[in-house]
């Protein structure tokens, strides 16, 4: 018995879903909140620094297990389920952090937070645009991707401002609020299914309409291109953490002033928007294979170029790399798992990959800082993110196509 035809959706159509994705992703804009709240937290509250960033603990474990979770039932019930759970933590998230009088209710603030970022993030979004966009997929996820950097040059802003007048618990209370609120009719349609798109007739292979076969989670897991792309997943957040957080003092340890530091982190940060966007456009035009390891060989000259400064030339080459590097990874790693394991599973296999950052994010900021403290210099980490980066590189060669022939 022949297939129906599944019906095609319409560019209307298309287009509000890809306009509904770019809202949520607006959300991932909160995130920048972190460093913007410690001064004014710890100064009411009376914690340390530490105390303040154990919130972290909670926040990677839950945008980790949350991850996993938000694939599982992308694929499952569809992604409007965990698009609509990820609004409401938003809110639920800063309504905690608002009324936080003890490291208890901050941490399951962080909990909600993490849970916030996992509906709303990377794995989600990348499932309802593999589902709806066929023709100049990277771009749509790099427009789309592209949300998070816009909305987080203004929520500081936002907040630093709003602080200034009314206070920080109002200012969070009234963000969280209007922030979820604002995205929640957007999660809403962004969730919606494609046409056509079933959900998988065996176990271990899914066949939805108009589209090719893919492995579930559990083939995937019996294949090297999964344990590849994971290794890949976990050396990007070890470089793009352990440099993350090391940035600005490592640029004072370099001669320079905390203005001019700060100015270059928010200029690596804010670029990551136009990144995305060129990401997207040569996803569209390169095998997906082979915009993978161009990602992966840009961390590997930033790390390097990183060991030559404080040149101003090498500085300026840095910062683009790194900043298209960094910024790729939204839209080559949802293209590069589609293209392994097919379209219908991709977002629980994401997911799965993504586990990698609950290891990944501590480690890398223990090793920058460590490295520091015992040699008084970070060139050390640097070097070894250099080679751990060229590693991966040559092994993410073997990433292949890992679907059954058909018949």
């Amino acid at each position: 018995m022949t297939e129906a035809r599944a019906r095609e959706p319409s560019s209307a159509e298309r287009a509000a879903v890809v306009l509904a994705c770019f809202v949520c992703q607006l959300g991932l804009g909160y995130t920048y909140l972190f460093s913007a709240v410690l001064p004014e937290a710890t100064a009411e509250l009376g914690w340390t620094r530490a105390q303040f960033s154990s919130g972290r603990i909670p926040y990677f474990l839950m945008t980790g297990l949350g991850g996993l979770a938000a694939g599982q039932w992308t694929v499952r019930f569809g992604a409007r389920p965990v698009l609509v759970v990820g609004a409401l933590s938003l809110t639920a998230a800063l309504t905690l952090l608002s009324r936080m009088d003890d490291l208890v209710t901050y941490w399951v603030a962080q909990v909600f937070y993490g849970v916030f970022m996992a509906g709303l993030g990377d794995v989600a979004i990348a499932g309802v645009l593999t589902a709806w966009v066929k023709r100049r997929r990277g771009m749509a996820m790099g427009f789309v991707y592209a949300a998070s950097n816009v909305a987080g040059f203004f929520v500081p802003q936002v907040f630093a401002r709003g602080a200034d007048a009314h206070g920080w618990r109002a200012t969070l209370l009234a963000m969280g609020l209007a922030g979820g609120g604002a995205i929640l009719p957007f999660a809403w349609i962004a969730g919606a299914r494609a046409p056509g798109f079933a959900a998988p007739e065996r176990p271990d292979v899914a066949r939805p309409l108009a589209s090719e076969p893919a492995l579930s989670l559990t083939a995937a897991l019996r294949t090297r291109s999964f344990w590849l792309l994971l290794l890949g997943i976990f050396a990007f957040f070890v470089f793009f953490l352990g440099m993350n957080d090391a940035f600005v003092a490592f640029m004072l340890d370099l001669g320079m002033s905390r203005t001019e530091a700060a100015w270059y982190y928010a200029l690596a940060t804010g670029a990551g928007g136009l990144s995305k966007l060129a990401a997207g456009v040569l996803g569209d035009r390169l095998h997906p294979r082979a915009t993978l390891l161009a990602d992966h060989a840009l961390l590997v000259i930033s790390a390097l170029l990183l060991l030559a400064l404080p040149q101003r030339e090498a500085l300026w080459a840095f910062l683009a790399c790194y900043g298209l590097g960094i910024a790729a990874r939204d839209v080559v790693y949802p293209l590069a798992i589609a293209f392994s394991f097919g379209e219908r599973t991709m977002p629980a296999i994401y997911g799965a990959v993504m586990l990698a950052l609950i290891l990944a994010a501590p480690l890398g900021s223990f090793i920058s800082s460590s490295v520091r403290d015992t040699t008084g210099s970070y060139t050390p980490a640097f070097a070894g993110f250099a080679v751990m980066n060229f590693a991966v590189l040559a092994l993410l060669f073997f990433v292949r196509r890992e679907l059954p022939a058909r018949p």
